[in-house]
C-alpha cells in the first residue's frame, strides 16, 4: 500500500493554512473521536494515525507547530512517535491541556476556527474552552476542513485505487465460497471472505448479509439458505484510513424479469450520471440524471426519500457533501463538484413491487475533468449465478 509521507502532510497543512488565512482565522482547532462513521478522519488526515478510540483536539496555528491533546497518554505518545505531530499531550481532561497549548502559542486573543463544532465536539468541551479562553473568538469551521478534505490528493487517489483492489479480491472470494456454502453459517462465510482483508492491513470492516429483499444485517450464526439470492456488502477501512463500499449480488436461481430489467436500467443510469459528473455540475444534477433515465425507461419513482443518493467518502465512511432528494437533506449539501472529489454512489428510489430485489449497486466514483471514473474500474454489479 502506498504510504503517506511528510511531503503529503506538509501539502495538507499548506492548503489548510491558506484556507484559514482567507477566512481571517489565526488557527484551526480540530475535534476528533474514535468513531467509525465520522470524526476519526479529521485526526487521521493531519496525523496519519488511526484513532481507534478516544477523544482529541488538534491545534493548527497559521505560523507555529501543531499541538494535539488526547484522552490517552499512551496513544498520544504513539501519535508523536509517528512523526506528523510531535507536540502531543495525553490527559483525560483534554480541554485544559489544549488551553495550555493555545496560551503557549500566544493565541489567547485569536480568531480560532473549530472543525467538528456541530457533530463531534461535545457541548461541555466547548463551554470549557470558552471559560478557559474568554478572549478567543471561536468560529464554526466545519465547511473549511470538509471542503479541503473533499479534494483528494494524487497520493490519496492512488491509495483509494489500491483499496479497491483489496475489496474486489475479497468479494470475488465470497462469490467462490458461496457456491459451496450449503450448511455454512453466515458468520463463517463472512469471516473466511474477509480474512484476506485483515491480512492486507484493513483497519475496520462493516459487514452485512441479505437473504431477502430489503434485508441487510450483520452476519448471524445461522446457515445460509442458498435457495434464492444472497447479497454481501462490505464497507472497508483500508491501511491508509480511506473507506470504500462494495456489494456482490449472488443468485442461486435467476432473477425475475423485473429484477433483471431494473439492474440493466440502473446500470444505464450509472453510466449517464458519470458523464454529467464533471466540475461545475452539482450533486442535484447527478440525482436528476438518475431520475430522468429511470423515468424514460418506464419506472414510477414514487416519493423522494431521505436516503443518500451520494455522499463524500475518504477517511470517514461518510463525509460531506451528501445528497438526498427529500428536504432538508439534499439542498443543504448540494455542493458544486470539483475534480478530486470521491463520492459513494448508491441512489435509491422505491420502484419495485413487494418481494422483488433492488439492484444493490454501490461504488465509489472519482470526479475528473472528463466525468466520473469508477474506482473499481470494472466491478460487475449484475446478478451472478451461483446455483449448483
Amino acid at each position: 500500500m502506498t504510504k503517506a509521507d511528510l511531503n503529503e502532510r506538509d501539502a495538507r497543512l499548506r492548503r489548510t493554512r491558506a484556507a484559514l488565512a482567507r477566512q481571517g482565522l489565526d488557527a484551526l482547532l480540530v475535534a476528533g473521536k474514535g468513531h467509525w462513521w465520522t470524526g476519526r478522519g479529521y485526526i487521521r488526515y493531519f496525523t496519519d494515525f488511526h484513532l481507534w478510540g478516544h477523544d482529541g483536539l488538534l491545534l493548527l496555528p497559521l505560523d507555529a507547530e501543531p499541538a494535539l491533546t488526547l484522552s490517552s497518554a499512551a496513544v498520544a505518545q504513539r501519535i508523536a512517535d509517528r512523526g506528523w505531530v510531535t507536540d502531543t499531550r495525553g490527559d483525560v481532561y483534554v480541554v485544559p491541556r489544549m488551553a495550555d497549548a493555545i496560551t503557549e502559542r500566544g493565541l489567547t486573543r485569536a480568531r480560532i476556527g473549530i472543525a467538528g463544532l456541530r457533530f463531534i465536539l461535545s457541548a461541555g468541551s466547548y463551554a470549557e474552552l470558552r471559560r478557559l479562553l474568554p478572549d478567543v473568538t471561536f468560529v464554526d469551521a466545519d465547511d473549511i476542513i470538509d471542503r479541503i478534505r473533499m479534494i483528494k490528493s494524487p497520493l490519496e487517489i492512488a491509495q483509494e485505487y489500491e483499496l479497491w483492489d483489496m475489496a474486489k479480491a475479497a468479494m470475488q472470494h465470497f462469490g467462490e465460497l458461496v457456491r459451496h456454502a450449503r450448511g455454512v453459517s453466515q458468520r463463517d462465510i463472512a469471516a473466511e471472505a474477509t480474512k484476506q482483508l485483515w491480512a492486507s492491513g484493513a483497519r475496520d470492516l462493516l459487514v452485512f448479509i441479505g437473504e431477502s429483499p430489503r434485508a441487510s444485517d450483520p452476519p448471524e450464526d445461522v446457515p445460509l439458505r442458498c435457495d434464492d439470492k444472497v447479497r454481501f456488502h462490505l464497507e472497508i477501512c483500508g491501511p491508509s484510513g480511506h473507506w470504500c463500499e462494495i456489494t456482490i449480488n449472488c443468485a442461486f436461481r435467476p432473477p425475475s424479469e423485473v429484477e433483471r430489467r431494473l439492474m440493466e436500467d440502473e446500470l444505464l443510469a450509472f453510466e449517464e450520471v458519470r458523464r454529467v459528473a464533471k466540475p461545475g455540475a452539482r450533486l442535484s444534477d447527478m440525482a436528476a440524471t438518475f431520475n430522468r433515465v429511470l423515468t424514460e425507461q418506464g419506472w414510477d419513482l414514487g416519493e423522494p426519500t431521505s436516503h443518500f443518493h451520494f455522499h463524500g467518502q475518504g477517511m470517514d465512511t461518510i463525509e460531506r457533501p451528501w445528497f438526498a432528494q427529500q428536504a432538508p437533506w439534499g439542498q443543504s449539501q448540494d455542493w458544486v463538484l470539483e475534480a478530486g472529489l470521491v463520492l459513494s454512489y448508491h441512489p435509491r428510489r422505491h420502484v419495485l413491487p413487494k418481494g422483488c430485489w433492488s439492484t444493490g449497486i454501490n461504488e465509489d466514483i472519482l470526479i475528473t475533468d472528463h466525468g466520473a471514473e469508477r474506482l473499481s474500474i470494472d466491478w460487475n454489479h449484475r446478478w451472478r449465478a451461483v446455483g449448483g
